[in-house]
């Protein structure tokens, strides 16, 4: 385990406490393909606890041990309970807090901008969501159990080099079996979460067809479901996709642009900037964590 030594840091305040082990040896937005771990943290939120909204620039998940959690960003408040799952994708904001009487316990993993996350999170069942309501929670805890021994271990030599990506990649996979499992309270959602958005070729007559209705039919849907056009959301969900791409360094602006189902680079740019205000590159370049 040459490449990962973990330092501990403990905080311990009036109305929450946390033990956190960072990893000294790779920046936080290290720029790897493989998912990297930047540190595991445990924590306590007493009841009433909470923070204030603050930007994410790594991704993380977060498993609820024991009490009630709720998260607010982008307009929406997500409610936990022991066993969820929270993803925490780079770029939001989030604000959190422990509701109820019972002291908050949660797990957090925090991991490098791999573009292999982003995918995971965007191309599978995960799909952008925020919450996994885990059907079997003793299988996701048990990746957690192993992230913290490994973090824990004094030796730096109990463990293969490779146990902390693939373990990394095995609590993805398994989430993403599980999610395949979630209640579908309607048929939009079902196919919805089954629309390819990322598809080059992706039209709104091609949504339609998906959806097996007009496309006046299909922007009713949209706005009663989502409040936009179906559009906005293809674009919206191809922005924010991209946002997470560009935090990593190891693709190129065409690479990003491709992934998210472009083919013209210059058309890309300009929905960018339209969206973001700025180019992808100038986007990039603005980032702090490349220095």
């Amino acid at each position: 385990m040459k490449n990962y030594q973990f330092s501990t840091r403990v905080r311990k305040e009036k109305d929450y406490s946390d033990v956190a082990y960072l990893n000294v040896n790779q920046m936080p937005f290290y720029n790897s393909a493989m998912i990297e771990l930047y540190a595991y943290e445990e924590t306590d939120f007493q009841p009433g606890f909470k923070t204030p909204f603050y930007p994410m620039v790594y991704w993380a998940l977060e498993y609820v041990c024991s009490g009630e959690y709720h998260v607010s960003c982008d307009g929406e408040t997500f409610r936990l309970k022991a066993g969820d799952v929270l993803i925490l994708y780079p770029g939001k904001k989030y604000s959190k807090s422990a509701a109820g009487n019972e002291v908050l316990r949660k797990r957090e993993i925090m991991m490098n901008n791999s573009p292999l996350v982003s995918i995971l999170c965007n191309r599978t069942s995960l799909n952008g969501l925020n919450v996994i309501h885990c059907q079997e929670p003793a299988k996701v805890e048990a990746f957690f159990d192993t992230i913290s021994e490994i973090v824990k271990d004094k030796s730096g030599e109990a463990f293969p080099e490779s146990l902390i990506p693939n373990t990394l990649f095995a609590l993805f996979t398994e989430l993403i079996s599980q999610c395949r499992e979630k209640n579908i309270y309607n048929s939009f959602t079902q196919l919805l979460s089954n629309l390819d958005i990322y598809s080059p070729y992706m039209t709104l007559e091609r949504m339609a067809s998906h959806f097996k209705v007009g496309k006046r039919t299909l922007n009713r849907l949209f706005h009663k479901y989502l409040r936009c056009t179906p559009i906005q959301y293809l674009i919206s969900k191809r922005m924010n996709y991209a946002v997470q791409l560009l935090l990593s360094n190891t693709l190129s602006v065409k690479a990003v642009a491709e992934e998210c189902g472009y083919n013209n680079v210059s058309f890309f740019c300009a929905e960018f900037k339209k969206f973001h205000g700025t180019t992808p590159q100038v986007y990039r370049n603005r980032l702090d964590i490349f220095d």
